[in-house]
Parts: structure tokens; C-alpha cells; sequence
């Protein structure tokens, strides 16, 4: 804590790596029991280092963008807005600003995807 530094000996500095090369952070999660999978949650966890939540912190270079799409097997968009709002919160603290979102709902397989393409290309060009 003292030194925003981890002791974990693991693969999150590497992606911290590309996440400081990057300019655009897409973040894509399915519903695991209504919120993102335990890994991808494990990962927000062990980013704290980088977050604005205690000083000292480390820091990835600020104008980040972020994107958001949440996909679940369900009928419903209850389930990607919590997604979508535990993604938004992780970029919040690690001072990325979320650009947009999508939920996407009733996906098995990915053919189930392809009623949604002009929606799933709209949303894609508008990254930027």
C-alpha cells in the first residue's frame, strides 16, 4: 500500500504495459451470475496499484478511452447494465474516460449475434 508496487508475481504488470500503449481500452464481458466473470474481477482487484483509490498510486498515462460491451444469454438488460456499471467504475479509478457502451442480450451462440450486426458496426465505428 505504502508503495503503490504489488508483490504478486503474475501477468497484470504485462497488460498494464498495454494498457499504457494503448490510446482505446475495449473491455468485452459475458454475465457470470449477473456481473463480469470472478477473473475479470480479480484483475480490477489487482489493478489497484494503478487506481485513484489511496496515494500513493501508480498511474497509466492519462487520455485513455474506454469502451464497454457486456453479452449475456438472457432476455434482459439488467444484467449488461451491471456489467456495463462495474467496467464504467473500474475505468473511473483508473482515470480512463468511458466513451460508450453496448449490452447485448439473448446471445448463445454467435450466430445469435447476427440479427445485431448493423447495431454491433455502428457501435464499432463510432470508436475512435
Amino acid at each position: 500500500h505504502n508503495t503503490a508496487k504489488c508483490v504478486q508475481n503474475d501477468d497484470v504488470d504485462r497488460i498494464i504495459e498495454q494498457y499504457e500503449w494503448a490510446d482505446i481500452v475495449i473491455s468485452v464481458s459475458p454475465s457470470y451470475w449477473a456481473d463480469i466473470p470472478g477473473q475479470f474481477k480479480v484483475f480490477i482487484d489487482r489493478c489497484t496499484p494503478w487506481c485513484n483509490t489511496h496515494e500513493p498510486h501508480a498511474k497509466i498515462s492519462s487520455g485513455k478511452k474506454g469502451y464497454v460491451i457486456a453479452l449475456r444469454t438472457g432476455p434482459g438488460m439488467r444484467e449488461c447494465e451491471r456489467i456495463i456499471a462495474s467496467i464504467e467504475h473500474f475505468y473511473g479509478h483508473m482515470e480512463i474516460e468511458c466513451c460508450d457502451s453496448l449490452g447485448l442480450c439473448s446471445v448463445e451462440y454467435k450466430e445469435d449475434l447476427d440479427c445485431r450486426k448493423e447495431e454491433i458496426i455502428e457501435f464499432c465505428n463510432q470508436i475512435e
